[in-house]
């Protein structure tokens, strides 16, 4: 549930757009593969996006992250997990991920982009 204190909170612009979002839970190396968790955004920002996915994530844990976009390649983020709240409409969890300025992401094509869509808006 988004609170008044939330809202006052979020200084940027953001997209209420759905997209499919890997999040890489365990990493893989060369003795197995990694695990992977399918889930949908509810928005996103030019730093940081919220998803609802069906088990918690504790706060302050990092994961890989892939974004699927329609008419985009895939995106890949390094993103925290800042809160995490019981989805008022599914037994779920909302998530909200801060994304990482990191070497050997996609960071500033993310950026980009939705700087790009903000401004169709």
């Amino acid at each position: 549930m988004t609170t008044s204190r939330d809202l006052e909170d979020r200084v940027e612009s953001r997209l209420g757009l759905e997209a499919t979002i890997f999040v890489e839970i365990l990493a893989s190396d060369s003795h197995n593969a990694g695990n992977v968790l399918m889930c949908n955004s509810l928005d996103l920002s030019e730093h940081g996006l919220q998803v609802v996915v069906d088990d918690e994530m504790p706060a302050g844990s990092i994961f890989r992250l892939c974004i699927d976009l329609k008419d985009s390649e895939p995106i890949f983020l390094v993103a925290e997990v800042k809160w995490q709240r019981p989805d008022p409409d599914a037994d779920a969890f909302r998530i909200g991920f801060l994304l990482f300025e990191s070497d050997d992401t996609d960071i500033q094509r993310w950026r980009e982009l939705v700087a790009d869509m903000l401004a169709v808006e």
